[in-house]
Formats: C-alpha cells, structure tokens, sequence
C-alpha cells in the first residue's frame, strides 16, 4: 500500500506530460469516465470484480478499441478468459499492430525481440511483486522501449520510433 501512495504523490495528471501523444492518450483513454450502465456490459466475470478490476478491464477496452490492431498474445499464469476474449473481439486486419498482455511473474525481456515499430505492450500489476516491478524497470530501460506509463496498476508500453525515450508516471 505505501508504493501505491508513492505512486500516487509523485505520479502526474495529463497537465504534467509534455508528449502530444501521452497526453491525447491520458485525455481521451485513460480518463474516460466508465458510465454506470458500461459497468453492467462487463462481463459478469468481471462485474463480480472489484472496482479496480472494472476500471482497468474498462481501460483495456478503450485501449483496444482506440488502437486497431491485427494480433494478439497473451501471456498469463492465470487463465482470465474474459480478457482474452476482449482482445479477440476487438482484433482485426486494421493495422500492422501487435498487442502483448502480459500477466506473468516470471518473464525476461525476449518479448521485445519480436516487438515491430507501433506494437503496444500492457503490463498487468508491474508492482505487484519484486519480480514483476524488475521486469518493469528492466523494460523501462531497455533501448528498444521508446515510451512507458506507468499507472500502478497497469503499465503501457509503446515502440514509437519517431519519439524520443520517456517514462510517465500517470494517475489513474
């Protein structure tokens, strides 16, 4: 609990991000309030959830939906079929894009040796464990990774090349 505090202090809105893109996405994704009635369209899986659990589904979902993309991988110890069918659902012949949902705590960086240009990574609780918060600060500081946010409870990771290296800490 005291690292979520931490987080929470230190961690900016989208008025402390000087990237057009982190902010647009801060804005208009991440933010986006869930209305009462798009809770009850969650899953019943997930409804069952907590609220952090609904809200980070929720963002999920507006993640997919705002970035086309045409596969998918996801990496989990715990089989949670609601997510990879949310990420079926939205999958389509869009764009050249790849996105990796990543729930593991034993994972080393040789996922990036797949990663292309415009391919999205999202870290499930990157500070759940001692393992997983090495894997993100590993991945952080790794020179393929070009943008990383870092919302506690979920981390983004973005290969755009045509931006220089950041990491944001956002709350949400």
């Amino acid at each position: 609990m005291l690292k979520y505090w931490r987080h929470y202090f230190v961690s900016h809105s989208r008025h402390g991000t000087h990237s057009p893109f982190v902010y647009k996405l801060v804005d208009e994704v991440i933010y986006q309030k869930t209305s009462k009635a798009r809770v009850s369209e969650l899953p019943q899986f997930i409804q069952n959830e907590s609220k952090v659990e609904q809200k980070k589904y929720a963002l999920i979902d507006r993640l997919l939906k705002t970035f086309a993309y045409d596969d998918f991988s996801y990496w989990g110890d715990r089989p949670l079929e609601s997510y990879r069918s949310l990420l079926q659902e939205q999958c389509g012949s869009y764009a050249y894009r790849h996105i990796y949902y990543i729930d593991l705590d034993d994972l080393d960086l040789k996922v990036l040796e797949n990663v292309r240009d415009r391919d999205i990574l999202i870290i499930n609780e990157p500070h759940l464990s001692a393992k997983r918060e090495a894997y993100w600060n590993n991945l952080k500081k790794d020179n393929r990774v070009v943008i990383t946010i870092d919302l506690y409870r979920i981390g983004l990771v973005y290969f755009r090349k045509e931006q220089r290296k950041e990491n944001f800490l956002i709350r949400f």
